[in-house]
């Protein structure tokens, strides 16, 4: 590019490049893994805190729903790891795309019928089973917040 055709700043597009190269801002897959396991390990430690807060408060009843839709997000959320590892793959197959949409779709069907089944079939209490479904998102909620107190400790 001349230097007639640059923009202001004097790099192509006005910004510079990231310190360190250019993928300097992109996470590794080690460190991508790290937060994945973070996540899984503080959604199971809320399963265990929403278990004792299910037992007292809604009995054996409410923490056998809340065990049930807690196994069924689990669940969930590793296919969803899986679809979305197989979607970000360079080369996608024809046979993987029927596969992982099969997967997806079934990831619905599943929360549903869970859903059905332990509120309206199973009766079980609905906050407990509500809790269950949550978990993955305390987990997601823990991690965020691991990383800002990491981001203001570095």
């Amino acid at each position: 590019m001349t230097e007639e055709r640059r923009r202001p700043g004097g790099w192509p597009g006005g910004v510079p490049p990231p310190e360190g190269g250019e993928d300097a801002g992109v996470p590794d897959e080690a460190e991508s893994r790290a937060v994945i396991r973070r996540i899984k390990r503080t959604a199971v430690f809320s399963y265990f805190v929403f278990a004792v807060f299910s037992w007292i408060w809604a009995g054996f009843r409410g923490f056998l729903g809340l065990t049930c839709s807690a196994a069924v997000t689990m669940i969930c959320f590793l296919w969803l790891e899986e679809i979305a590892e197989a979607l970000l793959q360079p080369a996608a197959h024809r046979r993987m795309a029927r596969r992982l949409t099969l997967r997806a779709i079934g990831r619905f069907v599943l929360l549903g019928v869970a859903l059905l089944v332990t509120i309206t079939v199973a009766r079980f209490n609905a906050v407990s089973v509500l809790l269950g479904f949550s978990i993955i998102v305390v987990g997601i909620m823990g991690e965020a917040l691991y990383s800002v107190y990491r981001s203001f400790h570095e």
